[in-house]
């Protein structure tokens, strides 16, 4: 027994140890590799991909098929009924000088309210603290009605190197009925900073970018039903391609990385509904 615990504790420093070692390769690679531009048939394809989801997404609603992915699944509805946390991976793929990142995540929250589930998934203000991990500042800069304006400022660090990204939301908030509800972001504009937390802090030139992430979208879908919230978060991003000869060792981080941020988030959205009532209201 001692010896297979001992097998086991290695394993898992050894996969630390590989997570670490391809984290940080990532970020050096968009770090110190030539600036990387999406090209015309980089951006093509994002544009044709992103078209596929918008027809999907008015087929979600419109009720052409289920408004929730976990419906789509037996299973998955039954995993998140037993207050699993479940995300899934739909990158394409294959994407010209490029790489779309496209994670879908699903949990449902018992004993909640479409109403108090709103109070706090839209009180951006908070979202730096609710999201820190992640998020260093959300700020509104205009909100009429249902469409609103952020300022974000994005954080990912792996051992002495720090990606920061500016970017500027358009948030536009769909109300289907009394117990559906759907949320779209998308960057308006991005801009990746270097040095980010120093005296030399600086954006990076346009045409100098590292390529950690050139669009982003997030689609955020709430149902209130069995006694509780359903809650979805899809994220789709743009970034620069893998080189060649790091794919072997980068590309399952690269599946890794998303689905920790994704787990990160769904269980931080969790805990601030845990605590709507201080959150939405402080």
């Amino acid at each position: 027994m001692k010896l297979l615990i001992a097998s086991t504790k290695s394993r898992n420093l050894a996969r630390r140890a590989r997570a670490i070692a391809g984290t940080l390769l990532l970020l050096l690679s968009a770090k110190f590799l030539p600036a990387a531009e999406p090209k015309q048939e980089t951006l093509r394809a994002w544009d044709e991909y992103i078209r596929t989801l918008d027809v999907e997404r008015e087929n979600r609603i419109n009720g052409n098929g289920p408004f929730l992915r976990v419906d789509e699944s037996p299973d998955l509805q039954r995993r998140v009924q037993r207050n699993e946390l479940v995300v899934t991976n739909h990158d394409p793929r294959k994407v010209p000088q490029g790489m779309i990142h496209h994670w879908v995540g699903g949990m449902f929250i018992r004993n909640t309210s479409l109403d108090q589930a709103m109070s706090v998934l839209t009180n951006y203000p908070r979202y730096s603290e609710v999201y820190k991990q992640l998020l260093k500042n959300c700020s509104v800069v205009e909100r009429n009605g249902d469409d609103i304006k952020l300022s974000v400022v994005a954080v990912q660090k792996a051992l002495s190197v720090t990606a920061a990204v500016s970017t500027d939301n358009q948030i536009h908030i769909v109300r289907l009925d009394s117990k559906r509800v759907l949320i779209t972001s998308s960057a308006t504009r991005i801009q990746e900073i270097a040095n980010y937390g120093q005296s030399s802090e600086h954006a990076f030139p346009e045409d100098r970018r590292p390529g950690y992430v050139w669009r982003a979208v997030v689609n955020e879908r709430l149902e209130e039903r069995d006694g509780g919230v359903y809650v979805e978060l899809e994220t789709v991003a743009l970034s620069r391609g893998i080189p060649l000869e790091f794919r072997w060792l980068i590309k399952p981080i690269t599946d890794e990385l998303p689905r920790k941020m994704m787990i990160d988030m769904l269980n931080d959205t969790r805990a601030a509904l845990a605590n709507g009532s201080n959150v939405a209201s402080n």
